[in-house]
């Protein structure tokens, strides 16, 4: 990406310039956000990992199967949302430090 520059009159490169620095301020205080969401979805993921499988060997064990495969479906589905989540920050990340990256 190339870089953003003023064009123009001298008091206009101070409004341009002045405009470039708050928005890399804006940005660098949005993408450690993004990153602590991501780390959290991450631990929540392994959470949701190690109860799935715990409740995978209850099942198998023949414990309540009715009450463990929707136990199971529940997980599913909150790790199907926690991983479409996690991709959505992926991509709000990777634009974001692509557009940090080209301001001056």
């Amino acid at each position: 990406m190339m870089p953003l520059t003023s064009i123009g009159f001298p008091f206009q490169r101070k409004v341009d310039d002045r405009h470039f620095r708050r928005l890399a301020r804006m940005l660098d205080s949005i993408l450690p956000q993004i990153e602590r969401e991501s780390e959290q979805l991450h631990r929540a993921r392994k959470r949701m990992t190690d109860c799935a499988a715990f409740s995978l060997e209850a099942s198998e064990n023949g414990e309540n199967n009715e009450s463990m495969s929707a136990k199971l479906e529940i997980l599913t589905q909150a790790l199907e949302a926690n991983r479409a989540r996690h991709l959505l920050l992926e991509q709000k990340m990777s634009f974001l430090t692509r557009m940090r990256a080209g301001l001056p």
